[in-house]
């Protein structure tokens, strides 16, 4: 089961204040969080934007990507 995190929870899984974070989803970079008070966002979403750093860091083309 996938679980919901708190942007507060977020920020320093990534590295990010709780700003940068809301900046991300702005950008389309992270899903918007699922309604409702905290804001909270799927876990398997922070890994998937986390994977995508690395794979961007890493230099792989989506022809790459796993």
């Amino acid at each position: 089961m996938d679980s919901l995190i708190t942007l507060r929870q977020i920020a320093p899984i990534i590295g990010r204040s709780v700003r940068e974070v809301w900046r991300e989803i702005d950008r389309g970079n992270l899903p918007k969080p699922v309604p409702g008070r905290p804001a909270r966002s799927f876990e398997s979403d922070v890994e998937k934007y986390l994977k995508k750093l690395r794979d961007e860091r890493d230099g792989k083309s989506d022809n790459e990507k796993e």
